[in-house]
């Protein structure tokens, strides 16, 4: 029995319009391979419609083409319509017999070598055609490489065959593929005269396994038992109608071993070899079957028999019933077996086949099999393949999962909530609904619950908080459960790995990201190329956070190889924020714009908003566009006053929307934004900084020196030394500041971050400049923060110098004497000086002068 040599990535679903997209960037040679009904013809037209400037040739076989005669000429037929100079004569010798069949291969490879047009053959039910001619047609087209392929079938055909299909590059879809999406089930079955709920959609598509011809056979059912819609028919009249339209389908069987199986397969996503035996010896009552191998060989005769298809699966053999079969036989199967041996038949594939098979049809199987304590650790599992990319499929998996069975097995609804989760910001009233379903079930469990089911009940809490968008709670939550060891399985890494990615990511939404930066240090990026983007991702955020931009380098680098579509995908939040905030330091302001500009377009889709928010916050004010600023914060944070946000990132934007007046100079409103109880060392720097700006610099000592050290990240750091520097200075202590300020600026050198010099108020800034050695000055890349703040180039020279005479304590007839001016001269200059440093007599001026660092 041929096995066809493609290794199925998944046997999901897919939708028309991505069916044909996948015929489109196929391979050479496409099949599709499925039994009838299947809607194999029909999306073949589709493709063809889809079709703009591309020449193909299109043949119908039946039962005649058995002979290489007839399916030659119908070849040459279908060819000569799409090339006729090149094929048309041909055509004309083979009718005529001036050809011989045996001839027709070298010939017509001859016609297509000298007629370099790409041509598409397309041929419907190819497996009407003889083993000869198959071969004929691959020696064809490796012969004429700008012919291609595209063929229907229902039995294997010669192209399926390793060699072969290594290399012409052959594509091969089947039955599972081409099922029809919950969608598209749902789209159909809007035609009948009233509406299905979401519970019976789940059930049609369970009756049908989603096949084109049994769902709309269903549908046809369904309508002629409503009765127009006055009679909404039961599920068991649904299945038992369909169950005898499709009585000529049912397969027939040559012994009772046979059926068995049969019978078994038709519970179970497919069978390797091992698994057909073990069934047979699970459901012979007789025990005359199992034997040596002779299991297999039923699924052999099987597909021979067109009821299944064999294929390699991670490279082993597996036989697949095709959908239409597997919806005639599971109906029976599930009246012939009894509830011991459905339950034993479940478990034995579930054993068999969960790191194998398709992990929605392993989910089906566990919720059939009521096997519901292995149902979450099994989403875990495979949390990016179900959560993230197919999440509509769980959904319709448990969507009739009974409330007290929900309950029971509270990890479910939790589940659910998770997946729910994904797509909305706000937790919906359907989310909290199924976390109080479920939570108190975990939460009763967990004090007994050990080894690996306490830390997967311990990750479902994780999960559940996260859900509620709890961070502080959740965050904790996550600690916890990484603190309980991971499952160190070989079959749990990608789980594992997911679940330790999503506490990092709810630590930073929590806003503690030095317990995020903790969390990742260690955490391998090496499961498979996009988890390590989304890491790296992650990463290069929490770097720039922290301030240290010589590692976001390193994690923007890590990331560079990443496919243009995945950025502005949730998973490259993080490096778009980086990518900014770095942008910035380098005084790169359009270039940080354009880095946010994907994900600003999207922010209500990203639960990230609030670092979204704080991003374009400091991107606004390096710019110098404070303004503008503190319009967007107000507005963004007026619409979103039901958004969730931990208690971390509300005071950080509290915050930031006080810097924002403070770069505006309204530093009442200033001092009334900061006046809130947060202890955040951003909030108690931004207070320094106010201080400063109000001329205050024992103030600004004051609330520097509320900080608790240990909570300052790097970039705060060096922000703290440069305005401790800035109010020493001020208070006459140049010594002490430029110890300060030149140990900053090496610490900024170290971080290759330009940016908490932008911090600093510009007339300290300067006063810093003239501190330390020229080698180690950073320009900054803004100076958002000017105040009330003269500078001493404000000063005219003259005017400086009658400023140091005044500070000596002369009179201004003295001061005039030395100067050799007259008195009214400086009188006029001592009025400037007042002015400038906006005061009104020569103590305040010389104060203030001093505060400045200009004496």
């Amino acid at each position: 029995m041929p096995v066809d040599s493609f290794s199925r990535v998944s046997t999901r679903t897919l939708s028309r319009p991505q069916l044909i997209d996948r015929i489109a960037q196929g391979g050479r040679v496409v099949v599709l391979h499925a039994e009838r009904g299947s809607g194999k013809t029909e999306l073949l037209s589709q493709w063809l419609g889809a079709q703009t400037g591309s020449m193909c040739a299109w043949v119908a076989l039946d039962e005649g083409a058995a002979d290489p005669r007839s399916f030659w000429l119908r070849a040459l037929q279908a060819l000569t319509g799409a090339r006729p100079h090149a094929f048309g004569q041909l055509a004309e010798d083979f009718v005529s017999g001036r050809v011989q069949p045996a001839e027709a291969l070298s010939l017509v490879t001859t016609a297509t070598m000298r007629d370099t047009t790409p041509l598409t053959l397309v041929i419907d039910d190819i497996h009407f055609a003889s083993r000869e001619s198959q071969d004929g047609l691959a020696a064809l087209l490796h012969r004429s490489p700008q012919l291609r392929l595209l063929a229907t079938t229902r039995s294997t055909t010669r192209f399926e065959v390793p060699l072969t299909a290594a290399t012409l590059d052959v594509t091969v879809l089947g039955s599972e593929q081409l099922a029809l999406t919950r969608a598209e089930t749902a789209e159909l079955a809007a035609l009948l005269s009233y509406p299905l709920d979401d519970g019976e959609l789940v059930t049609l598509r369970r009756a049908t396994n989603g096949h084109v011809l049994a769902t709309r056979l269903a549908l046809s059912v369904m309508r002629d038992l409503s009765r127009d819609g006055m009679l909404r028919p039961e599920p068991g009249d649904v299945s038992r109608g369909l169950e005898a339209m499709l009585d000529d389908v049912v397969p027939t069987f040559d012994s009772p071993e046979a059926e068995q199986l049969a019978l078994a397969a038709s519970l179970v996503p497919e069978l390797d070899e091992s698994l057909a035996e073990r069934l047979t010896r699970s459901t012979d009552t007789a025990n005359q079957a199992g034997a040596g191998g002779a299991a297999w060989r039923l699924c052999e005769q099987f597909a021979a028999l067109n009821y299944g298809r064999i294929a390699l699966l991670h490279g082993r053999k597996t036989f697949r019933l095709h959908t239409l079969v597997r919806a005639v036989l599971k109906p029976r199967a599930l009246r012939h077996f009894t509830r011991e041996q459905l339950a034993e038949i479940r478990r034995a594939a579930f054993e068999a086949l969960y790191e194998l098979s398709d992990p929605i049809e392993i989910l089906e199987l566990l919720v059939e099999a009521e096997m519901d304590r292995a149902i979450f650790p099994h989403y875990v599992r495979n949390f990016s393949e179900i959560s993230l990319r197919r999440s509509e499929e769980l959904l319709s998996v448990v969507a009739s999962l009974p409330r007290q069975r929900m309950a029971n097995e509270g990890t479910i609804p939790v589940m659910i909530a998770i997946v729910l989760s994904e797509t909305t910001v706000i937790p919906t009233p359907r989310i909290r609904e199924l976390l109080d379903l479920g939570m108190p079930s975990i939460t009763a469990r967990l004090p007994q619950a050990q080894g690996a089911a306490g830390r997967l009940l311990l990750l479902a809490r994780f999960g559940g908080l996260r859900a509620l968008r709890e961070y502080g709670e959740a965050a904790e939550a996550g600690e916890a459960f990484l603190a309980r060891g991971e499952i160190t399985s070989p079959s749990w890494r990608s789980g594992m790995h997911a679940a330790h990615v999503q506490v990092i990511i709810t630590e930073v939404l929590a806003g503690r990201v030095v317990e995020a930066l903790e969390l990742a240090d260690g955490l391998s990026d090496k499961i498979h190329p996009g988890r390590s983007a989304h890491l790296h991702s992650i990463l290069a955020f929490i770097h720039a956070r922290t301030g240290d931009l010589r590692a976001v380098k390193r994690d923007l680098g890590a990331v560079a190889a990443a496919p243009r579509e995945w950025r502005g995908s949730h998973e490259s939040i993080g490096w778009h924020l980086a990518a900014a905030l770095r942008a910035s330091s380098l005084g790169k302001h359009e270039e940080a714009f354009a880095a946010l500009e994907p994900i600003l377009a999207r922010i209500d889709d990203f639960e990230m908003w609030p670092l979204i928010v704080w991003a374009r916050g400091v991107t606004r004010l390096m710019a110098d566009q404070s303004t503008r600023g503190l319009h967007e914060i107000d507005a963004t944070l007026a619409g979103r006053e039901q958004y969730p946000i931990s208690d971390g990132w509300a005071e950080q934007l509290r915050t930031l929307r006080g810097e924002f007046l403070m770069a505006s100079r309204d530093l009442i409103h200033a001092r009334i934004a900061l006046a809130h109880s947060g202890a955040d060392p951003a909030s108690h720097l931004a207070r320094a900084r106010l201080a400063l700006l109000s001329s205050q610099p024992s103030d600004a000592l004051a609330h520097i020196d509320l900080i608790d050290e240990s909570q300052l990240l790097k970039g705060q750091r060096v922000q703290c030394q440069l305005l401790r520097a800035a109010a020493h200075a001020r208070l006459g202590s140049r010594d002490l500041a430029t110890s300060l300020a030149t140990q900053a600026l090496v610490a900024l050198d170290r971080l290759d971050n330009r940016l908490p010099l932008s911090w600093i108020p510009r007339g300290d800034l300067a006063v810093i400049r003239s501190l330390v050695p020229e080698d180690i000055w950073r320009t900054p890349p803004g100076m958002p923060f000017v105040g009330e703040e003269v500078l001493l180039e404000e000063l005219s020279k003259r005017e400086a110098l009658v400023l140091i005479e005044l500070a000596r304590g002369g009179s201004i007839d003295e001061i005039a004497g030395e100067l050799h001016v007259s008195s009214n001269t400086i009188k006029t200059q001592t009025r400037s000086i007042y002015r400038k440093l906006k005061v009104s007599s020569r103590s305040e001026a010389l104060e203030r002068a001093r505060q400045m660092g200009l004496l």
